[in-house]
């Protein structure tokens, strides 16, 4: 079992997209949004209870009370994935561009536009995790390259396009502004 101190350093280490997390650990997820965390939590709990459904959605974003079905839980993760990653059958919205996941292309209105498979890696990447940073390493890991100056060129590229792609040196990480 893990102690608050190694879900917390889990935490600070990679970023998640979603926690599910008991209700029992609300001091946990207190730490986790003092600590700037905003990573959307379900809470899971024995029984329902006003009072904690109230500082499960001041915490929290959802709140589910056993027995779970598997169903349930899907149905609410699949939920929560398509409001984090704005997206709505399968379609990633940034500004005027639509990335169809499924065919994996990028579109600016109604254009396609072609782009080198690197690019278009980076442009889905960096359109599921919009204002969030994205760390040199993940991107290195997606695009299966560790070359510093190609990826600036692909971002280059991309900004070029109408991407709004900056640079945070204090946390080496790449973030898509809106």
């Amino acid at each position: 079992m893990w102690t608050e101190e190694d879900i917390l350093s889990k935490t600070f280490e990679k970023k998640y997209d979603l926690y599910i997390i008991h209700f029992s650990a609300l001091n946990i997820v207190e730490s986790l949004r003092n600590s700037g965390d905003m990573t959307p939590i379900i809470f899971i709990d024995e029984y329902y209870l006003l009072e904690h459904m109230k500082l499960a959605f001041l915490y929290g974003d959802d709140y589910l009370i056993k027995p779970l079905y598997i169903e349930d839980i899907s149905i609410r993760i699949d939920y929560h994935y398509r409001k984090i990653y704005n997206h709505k059958n399968n379609i990633l919205i940034y500004k005027d561009f639509y990335f169809h996941i499924n065919s994996r292309q990028l579109f600016k209105d109604t254009q396609k536009i072609k782009l080198s498979p690197n690019e278009l890696k980076l442009s889905e990447l960096l359109l599921h995790y919009k204002e969030k940073p994205l760390n040199k390493e993940l991107i290195y890991d997606t695009l299966e390259s560790r070359s510093e100056g190609s990826l600036r060129v692909y971002i280059s590229k991309l900004n070029k396009l109408g991407f709004n792609i900056k640079y945070n040196r204090a946390i080496s990480s790449y973030i898509l502004i809106p």
